[in-house]
């Protein structure tokens, strides 16, 4: 860890303030999706504005700077996997709602180049309140009202019924999302922190949604891989090919390539469902903030963000589950596997060492059969050499029957030499 810095920590607590904005005025704002690549393309758009306009930031860091000149007040925000862009510009008492957009003063050629990675487009709209309800509910229905006049709005009394906020969450012909501000009693620091609220919950309920085309993708392969393995299970159950080690190491390399492919989508949907439970929050933060009132019959911002963001990060929650389960199902079939395998050699080798076993006992008994021959046989050759010798001191019947008293001292004596060359043998080998 770097060494604390007392004065760095208290810049910290102060850092990215609310915006400061007039009643009435335009904002416009874009958040440009970074990801993993720290692309700094939004920065050097934002730095070019500032020196078109004659002004120079003064943050160097290039993670926060914001600057007013003549009547725009622009500010540039650096996070961890995205920039943003505000561009505030004041208005006349009167003007047109979403008659001026902000993103005016940058240069179309630029904005065009990052228009794939910009997330976010919002263009935002406070006036004061004018003199009867009925102009509001009119302007709203034309600002709002799709090809056929009809208008699906969302609304709310905010801030302590000190303002009203109108937006129907679709993007309008020049990719924005639209919000429509009323104020009623808001100073310029309530209507930056109105705006700057506003801003946070379009930002992170987007940025929230991220992983969804992925998760679908997954859950569809996940899908095939559960069925691949109660196929494993099923067929290490029915013991069909127990006795084929080639089958069972099959087995086991398909269960390896299963297990890449889960830990693949593990690795790399794990953070961004962690990133995506935390803008989650920070939505719901925001909008307990605006202290949200039913306004008329229409439906709050926060009904509308909820029926569809907190389904969805329930499914990353449940896919987060999902994949943990089926990783630890492949654990725990690839350890079936693996004992079966084990128990199956453990049975062979049994099988082979009591085959040794009979093998030695069979080469014993042939052992002791060729040394009762070889006995046998060195004392007929014995007696036929004494025969000789005897052939010199008796003759006739005398011999041969001499020869036969010396059979059982010459088989016993060569029994005896025999078995002890077997116990020295054996010593020598131990």
């Amino acid at each position: 860890m770097s060494q604390l810095n007392r004065a760095f920590l208290y810049q910290e607590t102060h850092a990215r303030p609310y915006l400061n904005l007039p009643v009435p005025c335009a904002v416009a704002h874009l958040l440009y999706w970074k990801g993993d690549s720290q692309s700094t393309e939004l920065l050097v758009l934002a730095k070019s504005l500032a020196h078109r306009q004659g002004v120079t930031p003064k943050n160097h860091q290039n993670s926060f700077f914001e600057y007013t000149c003549q009547n725009y007040h622009i500010r540039f925000e650096q996070h961890t996997e995205f920039d943003t862009l505000t561009i505030a510009q004041s208005l006349e008492l009167g003007a047109p709602v979403f008659s001026v957009n902000p993103l005016s003063i940058v240069d179309e050629t630029a904005l065009a180049s990052i228009d794939t990675q910009i997330l976010v487009k919002v263009h935002l709209h406070i006036a004061l309140k004018p003199e009867g309800p009925q102009d509001i509910k009119a302007e709203v229905t034309r600002q709002f009202a799709d090809i056929n006049g009809e208008a699906l709005v969302y609304g709310a009394y905010v801030m302590e019924r000190r303002a009203e906020v109108y937006t129907d969450f679709k993007l309008d012909a020049q990719g924005n999302s639209r919000y429509f501000a009323i104020s009623h009693s808001l100073n310029s620091t309530d209507a930056g922190r109105l705006i700057t609220r506003l801003i946070e919950m379009e930002n992170y309920r987007i940025l929230a949604l991220i992983p969804m085309k992925d998760v679908r993708a997954v859950s569809k392969e996940l899908t095939g891989i559960d069925t691949h393995l109660a196929q494993i299970l099923s067929a290490i159950s029915d013991n069909a090919d127990e006795n084929d080690p080639q089958i069972q190491h099959r087995r086991l390399d398909e269960l390896l390539e299963i297990a890449k492919v889960v830990e693949s989508h593990r690795n790399t949907l794990s953070s961004r469902f962690a990133a995506s439970r935390a803008y989650y929050q920070i939505v719901q933060f925001s909008y307990d903030k605006l202290h949200e009132e039913k306004l008329g019959s229409l439906q709050r911002l926060q009904t509308f963000v909820e029926r569809r963001l907190g389904p969805a990060v329930r499914t990353f929650d449940s896919m987060h589950r999902r994949l943990d389960d089926i990783s630890h199902r492949i654990d725990r079939i690839a350890e079936l596997l693996r004992t079966e395998i084990n128990v199956q050699m453990q049975l062979q080798n049994s099988a082979m060492l009591a085959g040794m076993n009979n093998s030695a006992k069979m080469q014993l008994k042939m052992q002791k059969t060729v040394e009762g021959i070889s006995i046998v046989a060195l004392t007929y050759y014995a007696i036929s050499v004494l025969g000789y010798l005897l052939g010199i001191f008796v003759h006739g019947d005398t011999k041969y029957t001499v020869m036969g008293l010396l059979v059982l001292p010459v088989a016993g004596l060569i029994w005896q030499l025999q078995k002890r060359l077997l116990h020295k043998n054996n010593k020598d080998r131990r």
